[in-house]
């Protein structure tokens, strides 16, 4: 497998690296293959991991780029399904070359069967731009220590609820992550405040479990009256569709932007298209996948730390679904945005 960079002497590689490895022809550049041996097939799924092909997608156009610049923007299109008993073939159309920027066309094949393809975009970093600004992380971020373990599989059961037992021993070893679920009874900054506008509306507010009422004295007094649940019922929280994470990739990565970025391709579709069916009520669903799938890379960072997560749904109607998805780093700031749309079939309607 061609990789023009090498990890520390004393560094345990990370997991991830035999899944978004490819093998480029020597050669022919623009011609990368997989090793099929590597092929991650996921629990209720007959086809390739999505995020390892489009992880092996940017390797492959990587290896086309002057290594100078840096990929900003990846749209990514699953086309057909694909067997995991077969190599995957990427083909690199050089779309333009500019001195700041370059343009890649990834089209993946098995056998003559077009299965994917990805427009992917590469820029100069500008160290020092003309505009600067960054979303950074919100104050009401949920710390790191409140949040519990949770593995792809634990979305599925939320879901299907049927005690299968998943294929999760590949994402185990390559991915560590921590999420919370939206709570009537977790309150986090942003609801702080929109509780402190609601006692200003509404003075007199019912205690849970009593048809009396008490006017609160301060807001304060009010988190300890007991009546806590109550009250954010009342004031629905706008976060009833966003889920919280941290997220990182184990071990350790080559030095090499090609490898970060790929690393961290993989990771953001390990639990993205399930998030929809998680909150959002739903009956007879049968099984979800995904359609597309864009990144955007606001700036270089290294996906073995940890990363906050907020993952939000913004619409889910028609069979489809969108997922947005913010990254953000340890400094606070904000290095990736994540869309995904997802298709979901009920029991009767099964086929694609």
């Amino acid at each position: 497998m061609a990789s023009s960079s090498s990890i520390s002497p004393g560094y345990l590689p990370s997991p991830i690296l035999q899944q978004i490895e490819v093998s480029t022809e020597k050669r022919d550049p623009n011609t990368s293959i997989s090793d099929p041996a590597f092929h991650f097939l996921p629990s209720r799924t007959v086809s390739i991991f999505g995020g390892q092909v489009i992880a092996q997608a940017i390797l492959a156009a990587h290896a086309t780029v002057d290594p100078a610049l840096s990929l900003h923007s990846v749209h990514a299109t699953f086309i057909d399904r694909t067997d995991p008993k077969q190599a995957l073939v990427y083909r690199v159309s050089n779309l333009r070359t500019g001195n700041t920027i370059a343009n890649r066309l990834v089209n993946v094949f098995q056998h003559t069967t077009l299965v994917f393809m990805a427009t992917m975009s590469f820029h100069r970093f500008e160290k020092e731009p003309v505009l600067k600004h960054n979303s950074t992380l919100p104050t009401g971020f949920p710390p790191f220590d409140i949040m519990t373990p949770v593995k792809r599989s634990d979305y599925y059961q939320m879901i299907f609820k049927d005690g299968m037992k998943e294929s999760d021993e590949i994402l185990l070893a390559a991915l560590d992550a921590k999420h919370l679920m939206p709570s009537l009874t977790v309150l986090h900054a942003s609801e702080l405040e929109k509780l402190k506008d609601f006692f200003k509306d509404t003075p007199n507010i019912p205690i849970a479990g009593n048809r009396q009422s008490k006017t609160y004295r301060s807001f304060e007094e009010s988190l300890r009256s007991g009546s806590l649940a109550k009250l954010v019922a009342q004031a629905p929280s706008t976060n009833s569709r966003i889920i919280y994470q941290y997220l990182k990739v184990n071990g350790h990565l080559p030095d090499s932007a090609g490898h970060r970025t790929a690393a961290f391709a993989l990771a953001s579709d390990a639990f993205s298209s399930q998030l929809p069916a998680v909150l959002i009520p739903n009956k007879d669903l049968l099984w979800v996948t995904s359609l597309d799938h864009t990144i955007y890379f606001h700036k270089p960072f290294n996906p073995c730390d940890w990363l906050a997560v907020e993952n939000t749904v913004s619409v889910a109607d028609g069979g489809r679904s969108l997922v947005g998805m913010k990254y953000w780093n340890k400094h606070g700031e904000l290095v990736a945005t994540v869309m995904q749309e997802g298709l979901f079939r009920g029991k009767q309607k099964s086929k694609l």
